[in-house]
């Protein structure tokens, strides 16, 4: 029997076992399909990337346990987003009912998030609902867009804004497919696993920053298929270290999705945690796709809103380290000014304006009210939901630059007295704030170093102060430019 070849792990949701994990799964996927979905016809659906790397093995499997009164259907799809289309949900929707698929069929979605979300809402609306499972190929589907039962496709104004809610029979997460992935494409989907244990579970976050090379190694060098082996990892004692490693933190990360779906399937609120990075992240990925990737662009997104969180008072600096060295350590941009970002071709139109125009149509939002994930530590958020934010304080957030004013004086105060201690970077910060007031400022104890010199130096290049000094050489006199700074265009 195929229960006695592979080692398969079960995760709940909603109160099912649906989901199950292991490597090599084909025979495994038939036979259960096969035996708890008993149908007339099953329609397996894939794209033309996936269908010569994966499609085979499942199709003997199903056609070695296929009982006379069934038949197996295949369709291919093209590969990419261009598919998941109104368009292309017709074409299926039409090609199912000339081949005559009725109430009872069960589709099987073998692919990335592309062919889950479009092959979901198909099943969701054909005959008013049919049966599919979902068998993710990427690990970005694996450990999100195929768990939870949120189908869609996009449209001219953004992704997924046409869909259902539907849920599939059964999640099958083959971590064996992730050896077929470009390097990239498994990198992609490390952002989701980093983002779901960064807004639940402090320990999860801990195993993915400190297993970098392990969860690798799982992937990129996976232990040799012979005659002895064929097929390493679908049972435990054939299964290594680093493939007991990679199916462990995708376990964690799938049972926290289910755990949220679980105690708030439609989305109401909780759900809306694993939104962390999206917001951002999404208005991102609608200026820069296809040249960056969904994950990377929900990396930037993280940071970015964890730099949110810091400005409304309510993460560390700490934290956002953390975090960043995190995704940087998995080889994930956090920056806007990272290469890869700068030299996409749609890079001249990431401005401001256009990221807050884009997360005004976020699904999260309350009315004008942009709602973002906010951590308050690693493994916390700041509330069960997603919480509205100032699209002020987004902007400052967002902005590339931040001009900095100098405020009224104090009233009725003429004069203040601050003695600086022997600080090179007290010193430092002394002269700069010195540099941004508007008047003369006295310092006196300034530390003398290399350090506090190029820091004079490079205000007064900057024409942002001048420097005197008094009562030989113990007091250093700065009169203030009052903020306003300029830069020579001199290259040295």
């Amino acid at each position: 029997m195929a229960h006695s070849v592979c080692d398969v792990q079960t995760v709940p949701i909603l109160g099912k076992p649906s989901i199950r994990l292991g490597y090599h799964l084909a025979p495994y996927i038939a036979h259960t399909v096969l035996t708890e979905l008993h149908s007339s016809t099953y329609v397996l659906i894939t794209d033309s990337n996936v269908s010569p790397r994966h499609a085979p093995a499942l199709k003997a499997a199903f056609e070695n346990q296929l009982p006379k009164s069934a038949r197996l259907l295949t369709y291919i799809l093209p590969p990419g987003e261009q598919s998941k289309c109104r368009e292309m949900k017709a074409l299926l929707e039409d090609w199912l009912l000339d081949h005559r698929c009725t109430r009872d069929t069960v589709v099987l979605a073998l692919g990335g998030g592309v062919i889950g979300d479009l092959i979901g809402f198909v099943s969701a609306t054909f005959m008013r609902g049919i049966r599919f499972c979902q068998i993710p190929t990427t690990l970005l589907a694996m450990v999100d867009s195929s768990v939870g039962g949120k189908t869609a496709i996009d449209t001219p104004l953004g992704k997924n804004l046409v869909g259902a809610f539907w849920q599939p029979s059964f999640i099958f997460i083959d971590a064996s497919y992730l050896e077929t992935l470009p390097e990239r494409e498994f990198v992609n989907g490390m952002a989701e696993m980093i983002k779901t244990a960064a807004i639940w579970d402090e320990s999860q976050f801990e195993k993915l920053e400190s297993n970098v090379d392990s969860i690798r190694s799982a992937v990129l060098s996976p232990p040799p298929r012979d005659p002895i082996n064929p097929f390493p990892g679908r049972d435990l004692a054939s299964r290594s270290q680093a493939q007991k490693l990679l199916l462990e933190v995708i376990a964690d990360s799938v049972g926290v999705k289910s755990e949220v779906v679980t105690k708030d399937e439609k989305e109401t609120g909780l759900r809306n945690l694993v939104n962390f990075g999206h917001t951002i992240g999404h208005a991102i990925e609608a200026v820069l796709t296809p040249a960056i990737l969904h994950g990377e662009c929900v990396s930037i997104g993280m940071i970015l809103e964890a730099e949110v969180a810091r400005a409304r008072g309510c993460l560390s600096s700490s934290a956002i380290a953390r975090l960043s060295k995190c995704l940087k350590a998995h080889g994930l941009p956090v920056s806007l000014t990272d290469p890869r970002i700068l030299s996409s071709p749609n890079a001249p139109n990431l401005n401001l304006d256009r990221l807050l125009d884009l997360m005004s149509v976020d699904k999260k939002n309350e009315g004008k009210v942009k709602k973002i994930v906010l951590l308050s530590r690693i493994g916390k958020t700041l509330e069960e939901r997603a919480t509205g934010v100032e699209d002020s304080l987004i902007r400052r957030v967002l902005a590339p630059a931040v001009r900095v004013h100098p405020g009224p004086p104090p009233a009725n105060i003429k004069e203040i007295t601050i003695r600086t201690p022997g600080s090179k970077s007290i010193s430092n910060r002394a002269l700069i704030l010195a540099a941004l007031g508007h008047g003369t400022c006295r310092l006196k104890n300034l530390l003398h170093s290399d350090d506090t010199q190029v820091m004079i130096n490079a205000l007064e290049e900057m024409k942002g102060a001048s420097f005197s000094w008094e009562d030989n050489g113990a007091t250093l006199v700065v009169s203030g430019g009052a903020g306003k700074l300029s830069v020579s265009c001199r290259i040295r």
